[in-house]
């Protein structure tokens, strides 16, 4: 079948992407491929070409993420009134939604049907037929900026010659700070007076020059469009994807009063022979409650949970233990985002890797199956790269549509304006998360870290710090030793970062605490928890970390609970720890 008249895509780069479209008013009906049909009405066109089916793959590659038209190329489709257009999900490789936007500047339209749907890889089809002009945008919201497509639907008999630009936008990628040039040179055909309108990514109003510039503080992925109208309905549109890399990112940080997160002292290996190469750690931990969000207070009110997030050198942990949710369902849809809760719901996912795609190696997905109850139980998912700071929450999608998102914690505090700074006991200092340190003499050293805000009105106002001991022996010689005196260890071990600690809206927390000794090993089976006084089982021990976890079998009642930990080491030495908490449910 012919393909509308008009000028065709075309491709500068492999970056931008080009389309002439028109802006006009818009109507359309909603289709679901293979699954039936949602409101169709009846279209009849006046142009000689019969309507036609558009396609548009979700495409998943090492290339990146992206809405895909297999007749332009790009994500910007120009169709004629009573085509239709399909969204295909052969060529993905994970599930994703798609979700009509609403209008951000004068010229888009509202969707008269608004799409929200999910499709898994290989999924059904997504079809609507438009019957009107005019513009519309959609996204899929799980990837954020890197999927967003425009479809315009131009009159079935228009002469109106549409506007023409040869845009030139630079640099498309750098570190932050980025200033980026843009320059549409823009004309039309038939002489009619030109209006340009650049949207620069930012959410800020747009520019109405031929010529603009933005300065991009904060990495990320943005979109720059350029606008090119005329007088009578023609629009000229590209897109340019502009990639800015550093250290920091586009979400934003949970809500929080200026609190620090829980931090410890890692180092490794904590003894040996001088000079001793030592990697230290600044293990960081940040939780926060699971709460109905969005779709979720309605249809799941009682949602509830804890998330939490443990960074580390190399290494990141995420346990998720959720309640209140469909029962025995697959949830395949939980994932860690780049923003808070109330920012969008979410966002997009959290990514590793900013410059790699969207793909489960590269995110954090605590995904489970819910029991008869609707509950989790513990979900542990541990990835061997320390998380950037904009891992900020977790998001429970719908188990039926994953389009629609139920339940949200944000993990607070923030760690984005976080220093490190780090006394290493030999009068030597350094800085950042994970230093390196060798110690050249033999003794025994403390190692302490300090972490502080490093901006805002909470910057230098409080501090949290922890310490590790490190014990560097002499290297061994020829000359025969004395006979060395047995050291009685009389050191306790140290309990410490237990909790809960205050009220919690779940009936089954998990009770964790941290367990370390110098000197001597402590067993899983030296470690008894008692809860109201009576002795927990099940209860798991790391001993490469020194963490204890337990949660409760069956729920805990309302009220207040008491927790009792003692702890055993080899050498017999015993310490106890004791604390309070309280269940307050909903």
């Amino acid at each position: 079948m012919p393909h509308p008249t008009g000028p065709r895509v075309r491709l500068r780069a492999g970056t931008r992407l080009r389309t002439t479209l028109a802006l006009v008013l818009l109507a359309a009906t909603l289709t679901v491929g293979a699954v039936g049909v949602v409101g169709v009405v009846a279209t009849t066109s006046t142009a000689a070409e019969a309507p036609r089916t558009w396609v548009v793959d979700a495409v998943d590659d090492t290339s990146g993420n992206r809405w895909d038209s297999v007749d332009t190329g790009t994500s910007v489709v120009t169709i004629r009134v009573g085509d239709t257009v399909e969204w295909q999900f052969d060529r993905a490789t994970q599930g994703h939604d798609l979700v009509s936007l609403a209008p951000s500047q004068p010229w888009e339209t509202v969707w008269p049907t608004a799409l929200q749907e999910y499709r898994d890889a290989g999924g059904p089809s997504v079809t609507y037929t438009f019957d009107q002009p005019g513009t519309y945008r959609y996204e899929c919201s799980l990837h954020g900026p890197l999927m967003t497509g425009t479809i315009v639907v131009v009159p079935a008999d228009s002469t109106n010659q549409p506007p023409t630009a040869d845009p030139v936008v630079e640099p498309l990628t750098g570190p932050a700070p980025l200033v980026v040039h843009a320059t549409a040179n823009a004309s039309d055909p038939d002489g009619d007076e030109v209006v340009v309108a650049w949207e620069l990514g930012t959410g800020g109003a747009p520019t109405y020059t031929d010529h603009t510039m933005v300065e991009y503080t904060t990495p990320g992925t943005y979109v720059v469009r350029l606008r090119v109208s005329d007088s009578r309905g023609g629009l000229h549109v590209e897109e340019f994807p502009v990639t800015v890399t550093g250290t920091g990112g586009p979400g934003t940080d949970p809500p929080t009063d200026g609190a620090l997160p829980a931090i410890d002292a890692l180092a490794a290996p904590a003894q040996g022979t001088a000079p001793l190469a030592v990697a230290f750690s600044t293990q960081v931990t940040t939780r926060g409650e699971v709460h109905p969000y969005s779709v979720g207070l309605d249809d799941y009110p009682s949602i509830a949970g804890e998330a939490v997030l443990v960074r580390s050198r190399g290494r990141t942990h995420t346990t998720l233990s959720v309640t209140g949710t469909k029962p025995s369902a697959r949830h395949g849809s939980v994932h860690v985002h780049e923003q808070a809760c109330d920012d969008e719901l979410g966002g997009a996912h959290f990514r590793l890797d900013t410059t790699q795609p969207f793909a489960e190696p590269n995110e954090i997905w605590p995904l489970f199956t819910s029991d008869a109850s609707g509950a989790s139980g513990l979900v542990e998912v541990t990835k061997a790269v320390r998380a950037g700071p904009q891992a900020v929450s977790v998001v429970v999608h719908d188990p039926d549509n994953a389009a629609r998102r139920i339940g949200c914690a944000d993990l607070a505090p923030g760690t984005a304006d976080l220093t490190y700074s780090w006394a290493f006991g030999d009068g030597t200092t350094a800085t950042g998360a994970d230093p390196d340190h060798t110690y050249a003499t033999p003794g025994t050293y403390t190692a302490t870290v300090t972490v502080a805000h490093a901006s805002g009105e909470h910057a230098g106002h409080a501090t949290v710090s922890d310490a590790v001991t490190v014990v560097v022996g002499a290297a061994a010689t020829s000359t025969p030793s004395p006979t060395p005196v047995p050291v009685v260890d009389g050191t306790p071990p140290r309990i410490s970062r237990v909790g809960p600690v205050r009220t919690v809206r779940t009936s089954r927390p998990v009770v964790t605490a941290r367990v370390r000794d110098a000197a001597s090993v402590v067993s899983k089976k030296a470690i008894v928890i008692r809860v109201d006084g009576r002795r927990a089982t099940k209860v798991r021990w790391d001993r490469a970390r020194g963490i204890v976890r337990w949660r409760p079998a069956k729920a805990l009642a309302p009220g207040r609970h008491v927790v009792r930990l003692v702890a055993t080491d080899a050498a017999g030495n015993r310490a106890a720890r004791r604390w309070r908490f309280v269940v307050r449910l909903r």
